[in-house]
């Protein structure tokens, strides 16, 4: 894998480079300093469809997008309102079908439905929970 990110994807392997050992003490600090440097592109752009030495083994299996805020609803538990929450400080009254994600601030949902509510670390999007992929257009 390493010799297809040389040939392919040249940027972050020369990032890698300078990253030390997953057993090293600095690792976790150096990840976090190197991996923003890093180009914003899948696996899949930067070095499967170039690669060469790529093959297929065809098989049965299920596969799903989990990049997604809605693919939560198929792993996370649901409350027996249908809301779904991650976080600390999160407290859902008369609210049905949400998705709320956050650790730092309190947030609380009363009498609503169908929303999104993301804490970022200095954004809080609360949008409908159809219009949650447009989220990626605004920051980056």
């Amino acid at each position: 894998m390493l010799k297809e990110l040389e040939d392919n994807y040249t940027g972050t392997y020369n990032l890698l480079q300078n990253l030390p050992s997953i057993n090293d003490a600095e690792y976790t600090a150096a990840l976090n300093e190197l991996y923003p440097k890093s180009e914003s592109i899948s696996i899949d752009y930067a070095v499967m469809e170039k690669s060469k030495n790529i093959y297929v083994i065809p098989a049965d299996f299920g596969w799903d997008d989990i990049g997604t805020w809605k693919s939560l609803e198929r792993y996370i538990e649901k409350d027996y309102q249908n809301n779904i929450s991650k976080g600390k400080n999160i407290e859902i009254s008369d609210s049905t079908n949400c998705i709320v994600y956050g650790d730092k601030k309190s947030i609380i949902l009363i009498d609503v439905e169908d929303l999104c509510v993301i804490e970022g670390e200095d954004t809080i999007v609360v949008c409908k929970k159809e219009s949650v992929d447009k989220i990626k257009s605004f920051r980056k």
